[in-house]
């Protein structure tokens, strides 16, 4: 019996890998994706800021303003070393740590009329704490926002609580947006892989699971 179970164990973890392998390849590809999107963001978001709030940008003057264009800049050369810091975690993908009991829907990207998409959260937030580096440039030449704890007056707080850190916080972008086309049939297709991958891996672990109670009533008879 123990044989045949290894026999399926090894059958499964073959169909797996295919899923993990292509999984990857589509992680690979969001980075991507997000680093030319924030890039692009980056850039027009500074600008709609500098746009729509006038007096603030007249008042800088061309010297001030030229140095927080530099720093816009310098972010978006930036973009690829800030989208792989925020999506770089192991736990933001399944297929890096398989688990059980994964949520089905946790790469599920749903759509509604009303209130517009709503992007995998646990993609979302560290896109958002990529955006979210532009509050600094925005905070430092007075656009009315803050990235930090210092509430006061701001009219944005571009941050969210770092869990278990008590006070910290890092930047965050707190408005709606739309992650790009790309980014979006991205993690489609990896929604796609997922669910069929959590099946093959549960089914993999009751397989194991079966195995060590076989071995354990094995050892049992046998004293």
């Amino acid at each position: 019996m123990s044989e045949q179970l290894d026999l399926s164990i090894r059958k499964k973890e073959a169909e797996l890998q295919p899923f993990l392998s292509s999984m990857e390849q589509l992680r690979l590809q969001f980075v991507n994706n997000t680093t030319m999107f924030a890039a692009k963001w980056f850039e027009e978001k500074a600008r709609e800021y500098a746009t729509k709030k006038p007096e603030i940008t007249i008042s800088l003057g061309n010297e001030q303003l030229a140095k927080m264009k530099a720093q816009v800049s310098n972010l978006a050369k930036n973009a690829d070393r800030i989208v792989r810091d925020a999506l770089g975690h192991p736990e933001f993908w399944w297929h890096l740590t398989p688990h059980v009991n994964a949520p089905v829907a946790a790469y599920e990207h749903l759509g509604n009329d009303k209130v517009g998409n709503k992007f995998p959260e646990v993609l979302d937030k560290p896109v958002r704490r990529a955006l979210g580096e532009l509050g600094n440039i925005l905070e430092q030449f007075g656009y009315g926002v803050t990235t930090g704890a210092l509430r006061g007056s701001y009219a944005e707080f571009w941050f969210e609580s770092i869990e278990d850190s008590g006070s910290s916080v890092r930047p965050y972008f707190p408005h709606l947006f739309e992650w790009s086309e790309e980014m979006q049939y991205t993690i489609v297709k990896y929604d796609g892989l997922y669910k069929n991958a959590i099946v093959l891996f549960e089914e993999i672990t009751m397989l194991k699971e079966e195995k060590k109670k076989q071995e354990a009533a094995a050892l049992w008879n046998s004293i």
